[in-house]
């Protein structure tokens, strides 16, 4: 079976990452990056980047790589069959689509796009082309949340009431440029951070009737933190708190609980790898999960539905868009100070509001 070959735009934190998985792949390999700066293209990585994970610090080997300086000239590489989009979030529309008028298959980071518009954009490219689009919601593969997912979905706990999820940290102040740091370009945590557990939350639970939000500005000068409660109409809500305005040497945490009618469902990062369900036992119930990483899970999902010619079910281009419109509708809540029903709009492509 021929190895797939990989174009990776942007050689940050997530580039640096999927390179190195990558690299190792049995299916698949990078035979082209794309980066405007020469040391980065030249794999002179000597700065560690990463908040979770750190990516860097060394000079990597770039024998059988091509290196470009132009997008368009990675775009063209006929060894390229999937354009992974690891470039900072204004970029991602415009190299989404014409990654995909290539002829290319297509993996973007998250956040999909800042603006509605824009993700229909992509995905009407998508359409046109007759090419996959996948968006990596890596939160989605994450072994403790997609255990959490599995228990939930096989109903061990029973009906879900209501489910917790938080995701804070201090300003990630080591991307190129510092783009994190400008709203503008990153949207914030609320885009950049909290997103992660927006999209969970209707991943797991549905798309809400209603969506209310305090938070607050910070380094990046949007809302970098935000507390919001997502509705449904049957009773059931999400609590998700996410921000990255916590003072060093503070360090990342991320968790999430589900409680149900039968049972607790809870994990935390800075409590160790195990998922603990909470069933009325005097101790709770200790979940083992795998150690790889959603990063890596979500690439080998991708390689193995584009070698079996399967199509992508998970994280489709048109879910990711919900959670950029609810991501949205936080936005406006926060701003207002006032809760949003879930417009018609938001559950559907093709409306192109903001």
């Amino acid at each position: 079976m021929r190895k797939l070959g990989f174009g990776i735009c942007g050689l940050g934190f997530m580039g640096r990452t999927y390179f190195g998985h990558l690299q190792q792949h049995a299916e698949a390999h990078v035979t082209a990056v794309f980066d405007e700066r020469e040391e980065n293209r030249r794999g002179e990585w000597l700065e560690a980047t990463g908040n979770i994970a750190r990516a860097g610090g060394q000079r990597v080997a770039m024998e059988g790589v091509r290196a470009y300086a132009a997008l368009e000239h990675l775009l063209n590489d006929p060894s390229v069959d999937v354009v992974a989009v690891t470039l900072p979030t204004p970029l991602h529309g415009a190299t989404v689509c014409a990654a995909l008028q290539a002829g290319k298959h297509v993996i973007c980071e998250k956040p999909m796009a800042l603006k509605l518009r824009d993700c229909d954009r992509m995905i009407a490219a998508a359409q046109r082309c007759r090419r996959t689009l996948m968006i990596a919601q890596c939160i989605r593969f994450w072994p403790q949340y997609e255990a959490i997912q599995s228990l939930v979905d096989g109903g061990e706990i029973g009906a879900i009431r209501f489910a917790s999820l938080r995701r804070v940290g201090p300003p990630p102040t080591y991307s190129t440029g510092n783009w994190l740091m400008d709203h503008l370009q990153s949207g914030g945590a609320l885009f950049d951070l909290h997103i992660h557990d927006v999209d969970f939350a209707h991943h797991l639970l549905g798309v809400p009737q209603s969506v209310s939000a305090v938070g607050c500005r910070g380094p990046s000068g949007g809302i970098d933190h935000v507390v919001a409660t997502h509705r449904y109409d049957d009773g059931r809500y999400a609590l998700l708190e996410g921000g990255w305005v916590f003072t060093p040497p503070w360090q990342f945490d991320m968790a999430i609980t589900v409680v149900g009618e039968r049972g607790t469902l809870a994990w935390s990062m800075r409590g160790g790898p195990e998922v603990l369900a909470f069933e009325s036992a005097s101790e709770p119930r200790r979940i083992a999960v795998d150690g790889a990483t959603g990063w890596t899970r979500e690439l080998d999902y991708l390689i193995d539905c584009l070698h079996g010619g399967a199509p992508v079910a998970r994280c489709l281009p048109e879910s990711s868009r919900v959670s950029i419109g609810l991501a949205l509708l936080e936005q406006r809540s926060v701003e207002t100070g006032r809760a949003w029903r879930v417009p018609k709009c938001i559950r559907r492509s093709g409306c192109g509001a903001d």
